[in-house]
C-alpha cells in the first residue's frame, strides 16, 4: 500500500508572501498550492525520465542495426544480401 511522504518547503520572506498573495487571490491555502506545484514538477521528472530512457533503447537498437549492417556488408561475398529483406521494390507496371 502506498505510503504518504512528507517534505517541508522554506521560501524567502519575499516569495513567501508572493505565495500566499497568489493563493488568496484564488481561494487557496499555500500550502495546497505548493502541493500542486511539486506534483506538476514531479509528473514532468516523470515524464523526461521515460522518454531519456526510450532514447537509450532506440540509441541502442539503432546501434545493433548499424552493427550487424557492418557485419553482413564485411560478408557480402559470402552470401546473397537481397535475401536479408523480406521487402522488394515494387515492380514497376509498364506503361
Amino acid at each position: 500500500m502506498p505510503q504518504d511522504v512528507s517534505f517541508s518547503v522554506s521560501l524567502p520572506p519575499e516569495l513567501a508572501a508572493a505565495l500566499r498573495r497568489a493563493a488568496a487571490e484564488r481561494g487557496w491555502t499555500p500550502e495546497s498550492l505548493i502541493g500542486d506545484c511539486v506534483a506538476q514538477q514531479l509528473e514532468i521528472a516523470l515524464r523526461h525520465r521515460v522518454l531519456v530512457e526510450r532514447m537509450e533503447h532506440v540509441d541502442a537498437a539503432l546501434l545493433a542495426m548499424a552493427q550487424a549492417v557492418g557485419e553482413l556488408s564485411a560478408a557480402a561475398d559470402e552470401f546473397e544480401t537481397g535475401s536479408l529483406c523480406r521487402y522488394r521494390p515494387a515492380e514497376t507496371p509498364v506503361p
